[in-house]
């Protein structure tokens, strides 16, 4: 749940006029990790930012075409190698290619061929 930036801004008051978390917590009915966080933003840049930094994130889903494309040409790359090629990480490739119903390379040839049995 978001919450204004009034009750930010109010839970950084309370806490600046001497109350602790848990009590500021306790009377704005938000969390005390919520809290943690807005105190590290006014730390860190002097203000209670309204919507998270998002420019080292890339787009929530990966371009269908360009994926199918990538794993045509790459067959047998790792979730890592591609998640390292798409600027993303490995889950997101998972979540991706399962939407997308593509089949990746799950694991190294030394891994498969320790899990043989004799």
């Amino acid at each position: 749940m978001a919450h204004s930036i009034q009750t930010r801004t109010r839970a950084i008051e309370l806490l600046n006029e001497g109350y602790t978390q848990k009590k500021v917590s306790e009377l704005l009915k938000v969390g005390t990790t919520s809290i943690k966080r807005w105190k590290k933003e006014i730390e860190e840049y002097g203000d209670i930012r309204c919507f998270y930094c998002t420019d080292n994130r890339i787009a929530p889903k990966l371009p269908y075409d360009k994926l199918l494309e990538y794993y045509e040409e790459n067959d047998d790359e790792l979730l890592k190698e591609t998640a390292l090629h798409f600027n993303c990480t490995p889950s997101a490739v998972h979540r991706a290619c399962k939407r997308y119903k593509i089949t990746y390379k799950k694991r190294t040839a030394i891994q498969r061929t320790k899990n043989k049995r004799p």
